[in-house]
């Protein structure tokens, strides 16, 4: 054996064995933190205390479960702060009531969910999951409040503590070098560059493996209420025939009914109230003209639909004469064999073309001289992914579903990029489209939608009760192992300036100055791989020649994580650069520096190929500028 496999051997044997140590320890301190056993209490109709979305996190092994939000409306409406009731077999109400006072943080934000949907004061049951709010943010917001309700009645705790963080941090990074060292050592090329990105993406890896096991876990004392709560549920399983109430029942079951719904006991209740259900693509829900009344949204398929018609006129002629001419050949081939008339080859074929060109192109043609006028309420915006770009960038068709109010059908248009991004879902809009070809020519909004100005459903709103500073991670990318830097100006109390923006990093003016290219306003976009544990905030600029240009930025110690993407999404070395922040690497396309406040990464993607570096690290300097003030 040589000496070079000897020495690969023995480094990948200790990387093993290093991971294999760590795993242990995982799993020492996952045996340590586990729930505490519960055994149902004996059966009993005494309501405890605590509110029904707390007694869903304690007896759902504390994880707090959908039927938590539906359960605390429940619990309003038996409250008397709101109404629920049944207008027929597929339309109930829920109407607000006098503003009220004392609420739970939780509980308001499901009340400010419902009153930003109401009409007069009245919103249909069914209509509870649209609106223009980040479902994903206002869960976690829900989440974290009725977290530290229980935390506050001594019922729950974190899983892991920062201490327990940061021992698996720092030991998750021994097996993650080892790995690095053993992939150098393997690595046959001279630079041996592999063995940073490896040990980079183990790190990363390992952590996920820690972020499975990670949650909020019970104490004792929430273990007695919990034992308690199961033996509610036996009485109520066996008293009461929950699971066939629907949610307008609460006025005769009262809060019995929303402590059945938070132990699952209420399903058809839970259904018809989906405050924390995403909406349907294919049902929607309109106000339009006065009733509440539900819509089937249909996306019809794009073979002659969604398109403008000078495009269609021209794939109508296309495939037209790829119709015609594989027909003119079979059947010359059929005329050769005597089995079609040599005077009938040409006059099918050409009947063949016209018969597949007709129908687009008589379409577009009927709705280029008579576009209808579209009136009505925007009850879909949806966008699906129709391929990708010669550059791999994804193409996207744009969907527009508007109620007219007079069927409970809705076949959805499509529209361009630039119409449909400013619209809302309860926007009432005239449109010009074509009813053959259903291309949307141009919209103009009516009426803003009500839901514009909903609640953004931030905690910090919330800053009397602290509960936005706590940490209630459902993994452990979550779990704050380092404080964060201070920024300027930050106060001992916490208390700093907002945080730039990837657009503000990078302006459309700077782009044009660096790049000589125009682009529109920044939109959302992926952002580059990272592990949990890092927040990344992407933005994206676009061209009409397809010049795409991605920021990313992060803030804390631990975003100089971007400063290793551009070698994971080149897999070239880059090379330093000097005099941009407190440090930056240039690599095809992509720059990425570092500052005290925070990290970013600029790519830029086009046709012809990466830019040169000088524009890039102009880019970058002024990045680092604004970032570092």
């Amino acid at each position: 054996m040589s000496a070079s496999m000897a020495a690969s051997m023995a480094a990948w044997v200790a990387a093993a064995a290093a991971t294999g140590l760590w795993l242990l320890l995982l799993l020492a301190l996952a045996v340590a933190t586990r729930n505490p056993g519960v055994e149902p209490g004996p059966a009993t109709g005494e309501l405890a205390g605590h509110s029904p979305a707390v007694v869903d996190l304690i007896t759902g092994n504390w994880r707090l479960c959908d039927e938590a939000a539906s359960a605390t409306l429940l619990d309003l409406a038996a409250r008397g702060v709101v109404a629920v009731e049944e207008i027929g077999p597929e339309l109930s109400l829920v109407r607000l009531r006098a503003e009220p006072g004392g609420l739970r943080p939780y509980e308001r934000l499901v009340y400010d969910h419902v009153r930003s949907l109401a009409v007069d004061g009245v919103v249909a049951t069914g209509a509870l999951a649209e609106g223009s709010r980040d479902l994903g943010r206002w869960w976690k917001s829900f989440r974290k409040k009725v977290i530290v309700e229980a935390r506050e009645q001594g019922l729950s705790r974190p899983r892991w503590s920062r201490a327990h963080a940061l021992l698996l941090g720092v030991a998750a990074s021994v097996p993650a070098v080892a790995i690095g060292i053993a992939v150098s050592v393997d690595d046959t090329r001279a630079n041996h560059d592999g063995g940073p990105g490896a040990a980079i993406v183990s790190f990363a890896l390992l952590v996920a493996v820690m972020g499975r096991l990670n949650g909020e876990r019970g104490t004792a004392e929430g273990a007695a209420a919990a034992a308690h709560w199961l033996g509610v549920r036996e009485h109520l399983r066996a008293t009461g025939r929950f699971a066939e109430q629907p949610a307008a029942s609460v006025t005769i079951w009262g809060r019995h009914l929303a402590y059945a719904a938070a132990l699952g006991l209420a399903p058809r209740a839970v259904r018809s109230l989906p405050v924390s259900t995403p909406a349907d693509d294919n049902r929607a829900w309109s106000d339009y003209g006065g009733m509440w009344h539900a819509v089937d949204v249909r996306y019809p398929s794009r073979l002659l639909w969604g398109r403008p018609p000078g495009p269609t006129i021209l794939r109508g002629l296309a495939a037209g004469w790829f119709a015609g001419f594989f027909t003119w050949i079979l059947l010359v081939v059929a005329a050769a064999f005597g089995v079609w008339p040599d005077g009938f080859v040409l006059p099918a074929a050409l009947a063949a073309g016209l018969a597949v060109a007709g129908l687009p192109v008589v379409y577009a043609i009927g709705d280029l001289g008579g576009a209808a006028t579209v009136e009505g309420q925007i009850v879909r915006l949806r966008r699906f992914s129709d391929g990708s770009k010669a550059n791999d960038t994804p193409k996207w068709t744009y969907w527009c579903a508007i109620d007219e109010g007079a069927s409970r059908e809705v076949r959805a248009m499509c529209l361009s990029e630039e119409m449909w991004r400013p619209l809302r879902e309860g926007d009432k809009v005239r449109a010009v489209a074509g009813r053959r070809l259903g291309w949307i020519r141009r919209i103009d909004v009516t009426e803003d939608s009500r839901m514009r100005d909903a609640p953004s459903y931030d905690d910090t709103a919330h800053d009397d009760t602290g509960e936005h500073l706590v940490d209630a991670p459902e993994n452990l990318g979550e779990v704050r192992i380092l404080p964060e830097p201070r920024a300027r100006g930050t106060t001992a109390d916490g208390v700093r300036p907002a945080d730039l923006t990837p657009a503000d990093l990078v302006t459309p003016a700077d782009l044009k100055r660096a790049l000589g290219i125009d682009v529109g306003a920044p939109v959302a976009c992926e952002g580059p791989p990272a592990p949990a544990w890092l927040r990344v905030d992407s933005c994206r600029y676009e061209t009409g020649t397809g010049v795409t240009v991605d920021v990313h930025a992060a803030t804390g110690l631990r975003s100089r994580y971007l400063m290793a993407v551009g070698h994971t999404l080149t897999r070239v070395r880059g090379r330093p650069v000097e005099g941009v922040g407190d440090g930056a690497m240039l690599y095809p396309g992509l720059v990425s520096a570092a500052t005290r406040r925070g990290t970013f990464a600029i790519t830029v993607s086009s046709p012809q190929g990466p830019p040169p570096p000088g524009p890039l690290i102009e880019l970058a300097r002024t990045a680092a500028a604004r970032l570092g003030q």
